[in-house]
């Protein structure tokens, strides 16, 4: 069967890049058809602050990719994110007791329930798990019999104002956005094995104006966070120290760089532009917010008892991943096994997106094909809910405008 196009563009604090491709679920692969990217202009720590320039980057990318009109993926990290368990139980009131999809959507629309903040709205409902009648370890319900069903799920939640910023500064662009995906998710998609989310394991998204966690255990996600620090923050931190325009910064950052400053020689020298820098100095500076990026992770994943809990260790993606030494400050920061990952099961030209730093954009592809599959499904640990809060964004929106619940 012929698969249907799909498009994604993930719109980061550095760079935006739009991609389009075919992929098919059922065989866990992606061909990428076209990609292109742009630089980012508009965005500050994953969050539209200026409309215009963004949706100038957005242009760029997609005149680059060759994508014009249609309906995309859109990937969405930020400050503003959040994310919480819960659990949700319905009594089963049908005849054969047998679990249906719908019963299945309703614990979902039970878990959208739940309260929030005024200005904050649901954007994804993750299965962890089911308990049927008490029996534990059900991974996807659907055709089984229960009177009383409990769905455990990671409910994730954004500020509606930046969902709504987001895809304003994308829809300007004469696209129409389908669905938005947390990043953590998409990149976990594009460099996560079915075996590596069983036996335990955190994804850390490292971009220019984020770093995102997605940690899973037993095949299900269990926590997400996003942490306002990434490799944007490094490149400004040496910009400062050395007084020198940021793009400079970023070329030393790149050429130079390292995060283990104990493996730079205190009195070595590096050149740019006719200019001697101490690289001791540039790594030490490198070192210390790098350092502190990665405490950030593993306080994040002490609070939930996590860290103990990923015997599969650290998965370092995104282009701040790339910085040397990365992953071995992530070991002994974190006290886990760490290794870079890249875009996996790829097809067509896979050379220009196999990098860590377009994880998520690959991802995307994988989100928009499995939603739009028109085979049925249940709802099974680690299925992911979309429900429409793109719709629901803009209703509430128009709500608003017009005086209405808000």
């Amino acid at each position: 069967m012929a698969q249907s196009l799909v498009y994604g563009i993930d719109v980061g604090t550095t760079k935006v890049v739009a991609i389009a491709g075919r992929a098919d679920p059922r065989r866990g692969w992606v061909e990428v058809l076209s990609m292109g990217e742009a630089p980012s202009y508009g965005l500050k720590r994953g969050v539209v602050v200026d409309r215009q320039a963004a949706a100038d980057s957005v242009a760029e990318a997609m005149e680059a990719c060759g994508l014009r009109g249609g309906r995309v993926t859109v990937g969405i990290a930020g400050s503003h994110i959040s994310s919480f368990n819960t659990e949700v139980t319905l009594l089963n009131r049908s005849r054969n007791l047998t679990v249906t999809d719908r019963f299945v959507r309703k614990l979902d629309q039970e878990a959208r329930q739940l309260q929030l903040d005024e200005d904050e709205r649901v954007i994804h409902v993750v299965p962890r798990g089911y308990v049927l009648d008490g029996s534990e370890g059900v991974k996807n319900p659907v055709g089984l019999a229960a009177r009383k069903v409990t769905m455990r799920a990671h409910v994730i939640s954004g500020a509606v104002s930046s969902i709504q910023n987001l895809l304003r500064a994308v829809e300007d662009c004469g696209v129409r956005v389908s669905r938005i995906v947390l990043e953590p998710l998409a990149s976990s998609e594009a460099c996560l094995l079915d075996v590596d989310r069983e036996s335990g394991v955190v994804l850390i998204d490292m971009g220019g104006g984020t770093t995102d966690i997605a940690t899973f255990f037993r095949g299900a996600l269990t926590h997400t966070a996003v942490i306002p620090i990434g490799g944007e923050s490094l490149t400004s931190d040496v910009a400062y120290g050395l007084k020198i325009p940021f793009h400079k910064a970023e070329e030393l950052k790149l050429r130079y760089g390292t995060a283990l400053s104990s493996t730079v020689d205190d009195v070595a020298v590096v050149k740019l532009d006719d200019r001697h820098y101490n690289a001791s100095f540039i790594s030490q500076i490198l070192e210390c917010r790098a350092r502190e990026m990665l405490d950030y992770v593993r306080d994040s994943l002490d609070q939930t008892g996590m860290r103990e809990l990923v015997p599969g260790g650290a998965v370092l993606t995104g282009g701040g991943s790339l910085l040397d030494g990365m992953t071995g400050l992530a070991e002994e920061v974190l006290g886990m096994r760490a290794r870079t990952a890249s875009p996996r099961k790829v097809k067509g030209e896979v050379k220009p997106v196999q990098k860590p730093q377009y994880a998520t954009t690959v991802g995307l592809l994988y989100f928009s094909a499995r939603n739009d599959d028109p085979r049925p499904k249940g709802k099974g640990a680690g299925s992911i809910s979309f429900d429409s809060i793109v719709e629901a964004v803009k209703g509430w929106f128009r709500g608003k405008k017009t005086g209405g619940p808000g």
